[in-house]
């Protein structure tokens, strides 16, 4: 596990799986298709689409996004600011980013990172009453993704 202190916020960076019963509220992958194919977009027979459990005290869940979506760094960054926002009017202490169903439905690495983390530093600029913000990743790859863009979150486009 690494940690950055960014505006008074504590970001944790851990390789997943973890346990997340102990956090006030994660945000994790609902019917999030496997594939390049936009959601709702009928596929071949035999298509999945995934949905994570979860311990938490309350779950919110990311927007169905595929590859080929234009939008996906906008609807990334609006997701986290949204999580952000309810993890405030809840009272929560702290907040899990679970980035695996991201994953599977091949979001390139960095713009998954690039995205939470800007809306991380954005939220971090109004004085949040939040403590501590979790990103856990289900691969190096996206572990190394979310280092850069904690370590270089003043220059991301």
């Amino acid at each position: 596990m690494k940690e950055w202190d960014i505006a008074d916020i504590s970001i944790r960076l851990q390789l997943g799986p973890i346990d997340d019963s102990a956090m006030d509220l994660v945000v994790k992958t609902r019917n999030i298709s496997l594939g390049l194919a936009p959601p709702g977009t009928p596929l071949a027979a035999g298509s999945i689409s995934m949905k994570e459990e979860t311990s938490a005290k309350d779950c919110i869940y990311w927007p169905a996004i595929a590859l080929s979506d234009t939008d996906r760094r906008n609807r990334i960054f609006k997701a986290a600011e949204k999580a952000l926002e309810r993890a405030i009017n809840t009272k929560a202490n702290d907040i899990g980013f679970f980035t695996m169903g991201l994953e599977v439905a091949r979001i390139p690495s960095w713009e998954i990172a690039e995205e939470i983390v800007k809306a991380v530093v954005a939220h971090g600029k109004n004085h949040s009453s939040l403590l501590k913000i979790n990103l856990i990743a289900s691969t190096p790859t996206q572990v190394s993704s979310f280092e850069f863009a904690l370590n270089n979150w003043q220059i991301l486009p």
